[in-house]
C-alpha cells in the first residue's frame, strides 16, 4: 500500500508539473507582448513567478519520491537511506522557496546562486546514476529504463539552468517596461527573450511527458 500511494504520488506530481510549467509559458507571452496594457503586464509578472514555483517544487519532490519509489521497488541500494534522501529533498525544497521569497534582496541571490550549483550537482549524479543503472555489477540493479529516466531527469535540470541563464536579461528589461521607460527596442528584445527560450521548454515537456511513459511501460 505504501508503494502504491507512493508511486501515485509520483505520478500526480509529473501532472502537475507539466500543467504548471505550461500555464507559466502561456503566461510569459503576455508579460512579453507590448500590445498589452501595463496593469495586465503586471498583474502577469506576479502570477508568472507564483506559478513557476509549481514546476520548481514538483522538480524536487520528483527527486525525493522518484527515489523512495525506485528503492522500494528493490532497484536502488538506499534501504537505509531513505531519511538522507528526504533531508536532503526537503532542504533542497526550503531552499528553493526562500530564493522565491528573498527574491529581491542580496539574501535571495545568494541562496539562488547555491540553488543553482546544487542542481548542477544533483545533475551530475542522476547521470552518473543513470548509466551505472546501464550496466551490470554495479552499485544500481540493472535496469535501463531506470537508467534513461534518471539520465533524462539530468537534462531536464540542465534545460532548466540553461533557461534560467538565457532569461537573466528579463529582470532589467521588464523594469524599465515598469517604470514606461523601455524603448521599442528594448520590448522588442523582451519579446525575443522569451520566444528564445521556447525550444529548451518545449524540450521539457517532452521529456516529462517520455519519463512517464518509460516508468509506466519500462519497455526495456
Amino acid at each position: 500500500m505504501e508503494y502504491q500511494l507512493l508511486l501515485l504520488l509520483h505520478l500526480l506530481i509529473g501532472g502537475y508539473w507539466l500543467g504548471g510549467d505550461v500555464g507559466v509559458f502561456y503566461i510569459a507571452g503576455k508579460i512579453a507582448d507590448p500590445a498589452q496594457p501595463l496593469p495586465v503586464r503586471l498583474f502577469s509578472a506576479k502570477a508568472m513567478m507564483l506559478l513557476d514555483m509549481i514546476p520548481r517544487t514538483c522538480l524536487i519532490m520528483a527527486f525525493g519520491t522518484g527515489l523512495t519509489v525506485a528503492t522500494l521497488a528493490g532497484l536502488l541500494p538506499l534501504q537505509g537511506w531513505l531519511w538522507l534522501v528526504w533531508l536532503v529533498t526537503l532542504a533542497w525544497l526550503a531552499l528553493a522557496w526562500a530564493a522565491f521569497v528573498k527574491e529581491h534582496s542580496a539574501v535571495g541571490h545568494r541562496i539562488a546562486r547555491v540553488d543553482f550549483y546544487l542542481r548542477l550537482l544533483v545533475l551530475v549524479g542522476c547521470v552518473a546514476a543513470g548509466i551505472d543503472a546501464f550496466t551490470e555489477g554495479g552499485f544500481i540493479a540493472q535496469s535501463r529504463w531506470l537508467g534513461a529516466k534518471l539520465v533524462l531527469f539530468a537534462v531536464i535540470i540542465s534545460m532548466g539552468l540553461l533557461v534560467r541563464i538565457q532569461l537573466r536579461p528579463f529582470g532589467p528589461l521588464f523594469g524599465k517596461v515598469v517604470n514606461n521607460t523601455a524603448s521599442d527596442a528594448e520590448q522588442q528584445a523582451l519579446k525575443q527573450l522569451v520566444a528564445r527560450v521556447k525550444l529548451p521548454v518545449l524540450c521539457i515537456w517532452m521529456i516529462i511527458l517520455a519519463i512517464m511513459v518509460l516508468g509506466k511501460l519500462k519497455p526495456f
